[in-house]
């Protein structure tokens, strides 16, 4: 919580020492008018769950919220009715989430981990440049709250209770899905691909897909289509491609020259986005073999479907979630060398992030 409160504080006062980068937005759009402390934690994408707390699901022009996942937007509405608003309950459902989270990724890492690597697992994961969006209105902190749920119950083989926070986890965002890709591979694994050995109640993991039939339900009943989240990715420029060919136009879509101009203010961030998803597809590699398979799998899967739609976009915001690399970082830090090293290129990039994030310039 300390943390937190210092990383909110940060974040006013940066943004405090620079002008909005659009200035003129719309007024509806602002979460908190009266209060610059809290505004700045509700940008871009939150928009989309704004109108989905507001108006539920509709399609009007090209994009829609229809692409939108329900579970944060009808938590944040819920919370609201108690705490005043629907950007005030995102807020404290974002931040309570990454709370409780916490414990379930605790228990995880000392499984694999001593004491003082369960803590660097921590510290890492809570500087990431792209962990601000566990406080923001955003759904980072549910879906880490869920998917480390689901895998703390995993692990401890009470697949009632993984099901249900992975049903929830694929209610949070579309990846979560890759819950129970994860599972089957990591289980049967486990099991020397003998089914005659899988316990009936892992069954109980058929529940994760359910969380997106629950969704599905809510299309159809809202505007008539159960899978319009899935037509409507088009209108952010994701298809379905192998990730190589994503990587490919992303190198080749960078302006090394890095000018000022506001058509190429992504450059920087391409090059972020595709040097850090280089990272996260080979250090899961690294915990074959000395944890559940599950875990790198998962990792993996978090960062393969979203480079299998063709956009680098948002591939650090991505990565966030994906705990288990979190892990070999940690033993990378027994190095004193090493831990300064993390510690110090998560934290500059952490507030360069944030503030950018506040001030309305693209962040993931």
């Amino acid at each position: 919580m300390l943390w937190r409160g210092l990383l909110f504080a940060f974040n006013f006062a940066g943004g405090a020492m620079m002008n909005e980068h659009y200035p003129n937005y719309d007024k509806d759009y602002q979460a908190f008018h009266d209060n610059r402390f809290w505004d700045g934690w509700a940008r871009w994408d939150s928009g989309w769950y704004m109108r989905i707390a507001e108006r539920g699901y509709y399609i009007e022009g090209r994009q829609s919220n229809v692409a939108f996942f329900p579970l944060f937007p009808y938590a944040a509405k819920a919370v609201g009715k108690v705490v005043g608003s629907h950007w005030a309950g995102g807020l404290v459902v974002s931040n309570l989430s990454l709370l409780f989270s916490l414990f379930f990724l605790l228990g995880i890492a000392r499984r694999y981990l001593d004491p003082d690597g369960s803590r660097r697992f921590l510290i890492y994961l809570l500087i990431f440049p792209s962990s601000f969006f566990f406080s923001a209105y955003y759904t980072e902190g549910l879906f880490l709250l869920t998917t480390s749920a689901s895998f703390y119950f995993y692990l401890s083989e009470k697949f009632l209770l993984c099901g249900v926070f992975g049903s929830l986890a694929a209610m949070t965002r579309s990846t979560g899905v890759a819950l129970f890709v994860a599972y089957l591979i990591g289980y049967l694994w486990k099991k020397r691909f003998s089914i005659a050995q899988m316990s009936p109640a892992f069954l109980w993991i058929l529940l994760i897909p359910c969380g997106v039939g629950v969704f599905m339900w809510i299309l159809w009943k809202d505007v008539g289509d159960p899978l319009a989240f899935m037509k409507y990715q088009s209108a952010w420029g994701r298809g379905f491609v192998f990730p190589l060919t994503t990587y490919i136009n992303a190198f080749r879509e960078i302006n090394w020259s890095f000018p000022l101009d506001p058509p190429y203010f992504p450059n920087m961030h391409n090059l972020l986005n595709l040097i850090s998803s280089v990272f996260f597809l080979i250090l899961p590699f690294f915990l074959f073999g000395k944890c559940d398979a599950a875990l790198p799998v998962y990792s993996l899967l978090l960062v393969l479907i979203p480079l299998s739609s063709g956009s680098m976009l948002s591939m650090v915001r991505f990565e966030v979630v994906a705990f288990p690399t979190f892990l070999v970082l940690a033993r990378m830090g027994e190095n004193r060398s090493v831990d300064r090293f993390l510690v110090s290129l998560f934290a500059i990039f952490l507030g360069l992030y944030s503030i950018l994030f506040a001030k309305w310039f693209w962040a993931g």
